[in-house]
């Protein structure tokens, strides 16, 4: 490229941004815009902008649907003895490439959200374990770049549509902010969510289990949340301030709704866009709507699975009736294994198992925790009814969309995210997409993965699955460390860290680098990690 085209891309490109939707929380993103493409500008970013260019098609949209609390045995398709059908999930299954060792960068939700946004470890922020609490501050940080900034580099319209829980600065009265649910003003825009991540709309409840249980549109309450919610610790739901007449039942098809009538606005005005639909289900509240209660003959769980199975067919339903579909890079995913409010032991009574050979659940580091399905359809480039079992990790969904739409990312941007178009192209002979893939369970503990095996840096589970406290499995006699090949020990349940140190040492090795290699704020060692602070530099 000559120095004058280069010159005008970067013109185009400054000014594409200037052209940004002006609501007031937006144009702080305007300036940060300005910093991200000039940070991209150089002749190497360009070079393979150009080579990019001519390896594959740009798809005009982009649809990103993550489902929440899902584990990977959930996909009729990925385990037929599952004992319900998921149709519009297997539909879109024989249309993708499914990657069958895909993996959330958390085992629960929050920090999965904020990796799968922004293609960087939730632990390398302030959360070194759980989850953003009710009422909790923004965790993306202003000048952190999103996958719904490329989007909107690329020229995209983007939405996000759905749950949040990444925290909000939630407004008061005088001007300030909040962590009180009594001193909120619902009246007064909300900052710090979806706008200020780089996305031009967003609708949703936040977090569908908590409060305050109200419809939030771009940055403001729909309404005042002048009635309360019951505590029903049964169904996940925590008391709080609630819209009168809210019903837990219509959020999925409100949401659902509001997702299809995006895509026919969006193709109405022929505006290309990104779409990330944050559903809200499987997970707690475990509410179907009327139209699926007792349709699976099971339980409501798996009512509500079924639920979600249409939910993620009416959205796939729009693209195709909007002429949509062989233009638009869809992925399906979901944030973490599945949750043990499902109750397995009912499901099983009723013939229908979640957990095919998995150990775990939401929360673990065992593989039911985090193994999820990952489904990519994008015609032209992805041969339908593909699969790829090289292990990845959700923070790849950034830098494969970038790559997708042609943005370069800068320096600093999306440090734990390998694109996988060498994988959805299948291109022969390419190297390992990564050294090693880390993963976090709730308390704050490390899985890691080379291949086959897997290092759990901890002698729990590192969160709900017995044995969940990590003083009483180390005073039982377990070792301090896990070391499963999963090609012969799916299951994991044969610890080899006693007969096989040496690997266990050079997967540490490898994790350690990981964590090393970029920064990580509060520093460089916290006492979840598994090597002393003095080991460490004293960092």
């Amino acid at each position: 490229m000559s120095t004058r085209n280069g010159s005008a891309c970067f013109g185009l490109a400054l000014w594409a941004a200037e052209q940004l939707p002006r609501h007031t929380v937006t144009m702080k993103r305007v300036a940060k815009m300005r910093m991200v493409i000039a940070a991209a500008y150089s002749a190497q970013m360009l070079s393979w902008l150009l080579a990019a260019c001519a390896l594959i098609p740009q798809p005009k949209n982009v649809v990103v649907i993550l489902a929440d609390d899902m584990g990977l045995a959930s996909l009729h398709a990925e385990h037929p003895d599952s004992g319900l059908p998921t149709p519009n999930l297997d539909g879109l299954h024989a249309q993708s490439m499914s990657f069958t060792d895909a993996h959330s960068g958390s085992a629960v939700c929050s920090p999965t959200r904020y990796g799968l946004l922004t293609g960087r470890y939730a632990w390398r922020t302030h959360m070194k374990q759980g989850i953003v609490a009710k009422w909790g501050a923004p965790l993306i940080a202003q000048d952190r770049m999103t996958f719904a900034d490329v989007g909107r580099e690329a020229h995209l319209h983007t939405a996000c549509i759905g749950k949040w829980h990444l925290g909000w600065h939630w407004p008061t009265a005088d001007g300030g902010t909040t962590t009180k649910a009594a001193n909120v003003d619902y009246s007064k825009p909300i900052g710090g969510g979806p706008l200020e991540a780089g996305f031009d709309h967003y609708f949703g409840d936040d977090v569908p289990n908590w409060p305050p249980y109200v419809w939030i549109e771009d940055d403001l309450a729909l309404s005042v949340p002048s009635s309360t919610m019951d505590q029903d610790d049964a169904n996940g739901v925590r008391r709080g301030p609630m819209t009168p007449g809210w019903s837990l039942e219509a959020v999925l098809p409100e949401l659902t709704r509001r997702c299809v009538n995006y895509i026919h606005k969006r193709a109405t005005a022929n505006e290309p866009f990104l779409l990330y639909f944050s559903m809200t289900s499987p997970h707690t509240p475990i509410s179907p709507s009327e139209t699926f209660l007792g349709q699976s003959g099971v339980s409501r769980y798996a009512d509500f699975l079924l639920e979600t199975d249409w939910s993620v067919g009416q959205v796939l339903l729009a693209l195709e009736q909007c002429g949509l579909a062989d233009d638009t890079l869809v992925i399906f995913t979901a944030d973490n294994g599945t949750s043990p409010k499902c109750n397995f032991s009912s499901l099983q009574a009723g013939g229908v198992n979640l957990r095919a050979h998995w150990r775990g659940m939401k929360a673990d580091v065992f593989e039911g925790g985090h193994r999820v399905p990952f489904l990519v359809r994008w015609p032209g480039v992805v041969e339908p009814g593909s699969s790829c079992d090289e292990p990845i990790v959700l923070t790849d969904i950034m830098a494969t969309i970038a790559a997708a739409l042609q943005v370069a990312l800068p320096d600093g941007a999306a440090e734990d995210s390998v694109s996988l178009l060498p994988r959805l192209e299948q291109q022969p002979n390419v190297a390992p997409l990564h050294d090693v893939i880390v993963n976090h369970s709730s308390q704050g503990r490390f899985a890691v993965r080379k291949g086959s095996w897997k290092l759990c840096c901890c002698a729990s589970s590192g969160g709900w699955t017995s044995p969940t406290s990590e003083q009483k499995a180390l005073a039982s006699g377990l070792p301090s460390m896990q070391l499963y090949d999963l090609s012969v020990d799916p299951s994991e349940t044969t610890n080899l860290v006693g007969s096989n140190p040496r690997q266990a040492t050079h997967m540490l090795d490898l994790f350690r680098a990981v964590v090393e290699r970029e920064s990580n704020d509060g520093g460089s060692w916290w006492k979840k990690l598994p090597w002393s602070a003095s080991e460490a530099g004293g960092s």
